[in-house]
């Protein structure tokens, strides 16, 4: 029973970060589309109806051909229902996508044991386990609650910046290594700091805050209230503070990046928008809005600042033409997922994403064609890594990549406390040559 109840997990993995969506934009949006059919075969599976189980998850398939909890949900019903070569076909492809599963303990695939082919999909799966360790720790911090989502770096100080999510606070580490708060917990009415750059021309750091109920002292009355901060680099004075005026919508500015003219953009991740806030103005401005947008994480510019690329959670890569504010979809070669994507850096002429919304997590440089309008190489830097536990954000230091290997993010609850205090680890920071 235990295994079944798993299984049933992984179906509900599917409906996650759901976006409200009328029965007209449902149908139109593969994505939206495929999630109403894996809700009715979440439903067919409760009552053990396999057979309309397996219609619905062949559905959900067709639309998202990538999406691990899909194609899993799809070898599910495909053995339930006796077709076994169908159900180790499937799962093949599933490993071929870089995704694993302990497809031996669930019960609901016992049958494919012995099976033709069966051995090779495990075989596949077990490989897409193996770790591939290329980084080193670059320092880790002494407070084990932090809850650590975003970095920044500041070349001419050489002082990394890390945002602690629950405390509330920015910590300081110097080029020793030792650490200091930056922004002392809760000053400025400060909420919880997520994606964060470095001016180094304005001498400035600019900070992503949104109001989340695992940071300490959370008001309900602020939930979905966002926006910008800007503080001093020398002083750690505050010089700036920005917010979403509120318009009845939750929103959660989640990632930013900054152009060489001084102009921020920021990703939201609870509205369809992504907010350009310009050089001298005290007005976040909607540069872009699109029904693509479903859950917007990290952004990278192009080397000419012409194109802004976006990691949708949900959808895979964005690109957002500065001019025209076009958002339109980066198709991706078949056999590479980009869903899942928190951090989004440009190096060179490639796109590297810290991936943890698949498992395993990874970090993996993706190769765009020569117009950047597709997808056409996936290389897996990072996998599993001992210090893995949901890696969130980073920052490029020269041919290095600095990430948050830690969150730790399941160990917060929705009241701020932490669920198991003592499987807390202290926060790493990660050295990635790329």
């Amino acid at each position: 029973m235990e295994q079944r109840i798993s299984m049933l997990r992984t179906l509900l993995l599917a409906l996650a970060c759901l976006t409200p969506a009328s029965p007209a934009h449902a149908q139109s949006d593969p994505v939206l589309a495929s999630r109403a059919e894996y809700a009715e075969a979440v439903r067919a599976y409760q009552a053990r109806d396999y057979e309309a189980f397996l219609q619905h998850a062949r559905r959900a398939e067709e639309l998202r051909p990538d999406h691990g909890g899909v194609v899993y949900g799809l070898a599910t019903a495909y053995s339930l229902t006796g077709d076994d070569q169908r159900a180790i076909e499937t799962l093949r492809r599933f490993a071929a996508l870089g995704y694993f599963a302990d497809v031996a303990a669930d019960s609901d695939l016992a049958r494919l044991r012995g099976s033709a082919g069966y051995d090779d999909a495990l075989r596949a799966l077990e490989a897409n386990r193996l770790p591939v360790v290329k980084s080193t720790v670059a320092f880790t911090l002494p407070e084990r609650d932090l809850l650590t989502e975003g970095i920044a770096y500041d070349a001419a100080s050489r002082a990394f910046f890390v945002g602690s999510v629950h405390r509330r606070k920015i910590v300081r580490v110097d080029r020793s290594g030792r650490s200091g708060d930056f922004v002392p917990s809760g000053r400025d009415s400060l909420w919880a700091p997520m994606g964060m750059q470095v001016d180094a021309a304005r001498q400035a750091l600019w900070v992503a805050v949104s109001a989340v109920p695992q940071m300490l002292g959370f008001d309900s009355s602020d939930a979905g209230r966002s926006g910008l901060f800007r503080y001093d680099l020398s002083t750690g004075a505050l010089t700036g503070r920005v917010l979403i005026s509120p318009d009845s919508a939750p929103h959660l500015l989640g990632d930013l990046t900054l152009a060489h003219n001084g102009d921020a953009y920021a990703s939201d991740s609870r509205a369809p928008v992504v907010w350009r806030l310009r050089v001298g103005a005290d007005t976040l401005e909607r540069l872009a809005e699109s029904p693509l947008l479903l859950s917007a994480q990290g952004l990278a510019l192009s080397e000419d600042e012409r194109t802004l690329f976006l990691a949708d959670y949900s959808r895979g890569l964005l690109r957002i033409d500065l001019s025209s504010r076009h958002v339109s979809l980066l198709p991706c070669r078949e056999g590479i997922v980009a869903l899942g994507i928190d951090g989004l850096y440009r190096v060179g002429k490639t796109l590297v994403g810290i991936q943890n919304g698949m498992e395993p997590h990874r970090v993996v440089r993706l190769t765009l064609d020569a117009r950047g309008d597709s997808v056409i190489g996936l290389e897996v830097l990072e996998r599993l890594h001992p210090a893995h536990a949901e890696p969130t954000l980073g920052v490029v230091v020269g041919r290095d990549l600095y990430y948050v290997a830690n969150s730790q993010w399941e160990l917060f609850g929705e009241t701020g406390e932490v669920a198991r205090p003592d499987e807390l680890a202290l926060p790493a920071i990660l050295r990635l040559r790329l």
